[in-house]
């Protein structure tokens, strides 16, 4: 499985948005997480699975393009096609942190 993770803002909240395939299930996934503030108990828990979807595996990421842009969610389009690449490949035991900041990309492998 390819994992990629975002971290950015959803409705003033601070949130991680993981994406990536899953070799075993043929498929892309997305989860969006809510950050967990230590100082607040109240979990507010996801902003999005893909596990709620009739289809959860797509074989494409365009439903997830779609819910992130219904959603006002911006991740890099560098992560999306290393996403997409990862899918044709077949991509397994990989992941990868992606930062937008001042405007800058950056992708760090973190295993």
């Amino acid at each position: 499985m390819s994992r990629h993770y975002f971290k950015t803002t959803y409705a003033g909240k601070p949130i991680e948005v993981l994406m990536g395939f899953d070799r075993p299930l043929n498929g892309f996934f997305m989860v969006i997480d809510y950050q967990e503030d230590p100082e607040d108990d109240d979990d507010e828990g996801l902003v999005y699975s893909n596990l709620w979807e009739r289809n959860p595996h797509p074989d494409s990421l365009i439903p997830y393009l779609e819910k992130l842009t219904a959603l006002n969610i911006s991740v890099p389009t560098e992560m999306l096609l290393e996403i997409e690449k990862d899918g044709e490949v077949k991509m397994g035991n990989k992941d990868v942190r992606h930062a937008m900041v001042d405007g800058t990309y950056t992708r760090t492998f973190i295993g």
